[in-house]
């Protein structure tokens, strides 16, 4: 490229990393801010681990974008706290901010109750799951959950599954504790419940606590487990229709959740700040919606998860409309109110679950084959969909970034002094050997 700009990318994961490799390979200067000490976002923090072998593919991908000539890191560095907006545009004078950020505050939850709850009978899904996943770091000092036989889930996707998964695996790990099995969560995953008591010569009766249930408000077969085009006809919906039940039986089968379909969360019941049920009602369907019949009644339980989606954080000074970023146009992600600045991945759609459309008849096809036990491919096809659609988001700016003044050699001897001085501030040496010293503080005597 002839006229070479400097880009700051706020998040490094999936469509970040994407965003600073194709610009850095264009002949750009990317500058990646994180928000967290390492790049790898909703792969790390919001896939269950014991999709291990899609982590450290997906890492390995981020690895080689980020760590390359042309995109500096900034780690630990929050936007609206540490940075803002206008600061990288209007004082810091970078002509193109790009935020892939991605979606991790979790959809509110109106329900009448919830005021009430005083402790962690009622959580949402990012916080749970990143517990999961970090709880046996050497340096975890985050909150600590104790999972509840029963739990109440709300939801409906594969991030509500993987939530039942978790609560069905820590009670699980937790009964073969008492028979002296030390078994880990990769493996039962593996197997499944009964599979595994089957192969330390145990009854499946010894996982005889109250499972974990999803209430979801429309059929099974609407469960948006396996997402179609728009314009998918009426042969592919049916065939969605099967995989989805086909997944569900699958999943109850292995792993003994329960799926309470065509329900809907009224009200939580409390008693001294605790939750000790929920008051549900049940719906049907018609025409396409989703409709209140019948009189309530009361599913006890002393715990209930939301994992009803992800949507991108409010920061200041960036406007939102509902719960998105307010852009002008969805093609490109170009914010409404200042120039210069673009949205991607989740930051733009709020799929904060790792989901997109699977679009191949070939990807539908295996998952009515594997049932649940290929998620991994249901999830990579998700990120690849997302690596393409940032793909067509790196040629709008490419063409946006050809048509900009050069930059004054004394802006960009600013930025490099501005962020020499806060790499320094965080030891910031290279990218690889933050990456390699920040895993072996987690991770002093790996496996």
């Amino acid at each position: 490229m002839s006229k070479a700009t400097m880009i700051a990318v706020i998040g490094g994961a999936c469509a970040g990393s994407e965003f600073a490799g194709k610009l850095a390979e264009a002949g750009h200067e990317v500058f990646v801010f994180e928000q967290n000490q390492l790049p790898y976002g909703k792969i790390e923090d919001g896939l269950p681990r014991w999709h291990e072998k899609l982590q450290r593919r997906e890492m390995d991908l981020i690895d080689q974008r980020l760590d390359r000539e042309g995109v500096h890191f900034i780690p630990n560095c929050r936007l609206g706290e540490d940075l803002t907006i206008e600061q990288l545009r209007r004082e810091w004078g970078f002509p193109i901010v790009v935020m892939a950020n991605g979606a991790w505050k979790d959809r509110g939850v109106r329900l009448e109750g919830l005021d009430q709850v005083k402790d962690q009978s009622f959580l949402y899904q990012n916080p749970f799951v990143y517990w999961f996943n970090h709880y046996q770091d050497a340096n975890y000092s985050g909150p600590t959950y104790t999972i509840k036989p029963g739990t109440v889930i709300f939801g409906g996707g594969l991030a509500s599954i993987d939530v039942a998964k978790i609560c069905q695996f820590e009670l699980a790990l937790q009964k073969l504790r008492d028979h002296g099995i030390d078994e880990n969560v990769v493996q039962l995953e593996h197997y499944g419940l009964a599979k595994t008591a089957e192969k330390h010569n145990l009854s499946p009766e010894i996982f005889d606590f109250e499972p974990a249930v999803i209430v979801y408000r429309r059929r099974i077969e609407d469960m948006p487990l396996v997402p179609l085009d728009d314009d998918a006809d009426e042969a592919r919906l049916e065939k969605a229709k099967m995989v989805r039940k086909k997944i569900i039986a699958n999943a109850t089968d292995r792993y003994g959740f329960r799926v309470l379909p065509l329900h809907v969360p009224k009200r939580l019941i409390t008693e001294q700040g605790s939750v000790t049920g929920v008051e549900l009602q049940q719906t049907k369907i018609e025409n396409g919606r989703v409709i209140l019949q019948g009189e309530t009644y009361v599913q006890p339980t002393s715990c209930v998860i939301s994992s009803i989606g992800s949507i991108p954080e409010p920061i200041d000074g960036v406007n939102m409309v509902g719960e998105l970023y307010d852009t002008s146009d969805k093609t490109t992600g170009a914010l409404n109110q200042i120039e210069g600045v673009y949205c991607a991945g989740n930051a733009i759609t709020g799929k904060g679950n790792i989901k997109a459309s699977l679009k191949s008849a070939q990807n539908l096809a295996g998952l009515t084959l594997a049932g649940l036990e290929n998620t991994d491919a249901a999830h990579q096809a998700a990120m690849e969909a997302q690596r393409e659609e940032t793909r067509v988001h790196v040629a709008k700016l490419l063409d946006y970034a050809g048509s900009l003044p050069e930059m004054s050699p004394d802006v960009k001897a600013s930025i490099r002094t501005r962020i020499a001085a806060m790499q320094l501030d965080r030891k910031f040496v290279s990218y690889r050997d933050w990456r390699d010293k920040t895993w072996q503080q987690r991770h002093p005597n790996p496996a």
